[in-house]
């Protein structure tokens, strides 16, 4: 028998697996975005939310329905600070992608937990750790929200548990590159798939 995770990051991708008694009774479970729509048997504790910070998506993750905040501890914004002069250029040229909206996410959950940002040099070191296993499909902006978090945890814990990673979506996230990366954790056993 499987022993009960102590971490589980879920992506977004799909799982067709019931993991509702393992995420229910682990210490600490990871969602992203827009998983408050996330299926009845993927479990309904949530104690760090990771959440996008820029453009469309993070605006609308301020108009949708949010996560319980009941259990939650930590969210993590993984779009570093903006440069505010950038940021004012980015609105007056109306270039959606690129504006921030981080700190509007931030003063939704900072009065009910811990809210920080990742920074530039966690975001850009990954990167450049991915890009020495070969070369990206596109040219990359940055890693995706998933394979930030499975680094950032694995510095917390030996092995960490996942389920949801589908490797695609947006072409600027270095898809082949993270799967690769994820992989090679599995097999050193750092990282444990719950939906295999």
């Amino acid at each position: 028998m499987q022993e009960q995770p102590k971490i589980i990051i879920l992506g977004n991708g799909p799982i067709n697996t019931d993991l509702t008694e393992q995420v229910n009774n682990c210490p600490r479970v990871v969602r992203f975005n827009h998983c408050a729509a996330m299926p009845d048997y993927l479990g309904q504790r949530c104690t760090d939310l990771w959440l996008v910070g820029r453009g469309r998506q993070a605006l609308s993750l301020l108009n949708t329905p949010q996560m319980s905040l009941e259990g939650l501890s930590q969210v993590m914004i993984t779009d570093p600070n903006p440069n505010p002069v950038a940021q004012c250029f980015f609105k007056l040229i109306q270039r959606k992608s690129k504006v921030d909206f981080g700190e509007a996410l931030i003063s939704i959950y900072a009065q009910k937990c811990q809210v920080e940002r990742l920074t530039a040099q966690f975001r850009q070191s990954l990167l450049n750790e991915l890009l020495t296993l070969g070369s990206p499909i596109h040219r990359p902006r940055c890693v995706s929200s998933g394979t930030l978090a499975i680094a950032y945890f694995l510095a917390q814990f030996k092995y960490i548990h996942i389920a949801g990673f589908g490797f695609q979506g947006w072409k600027r996230h270095p898809w082949n590159l993270e799967k690769q990366f994820v992989e090679q954790l599995v097999a050193e056993k750092q990282v444990i798939l719950l939906d295999s």
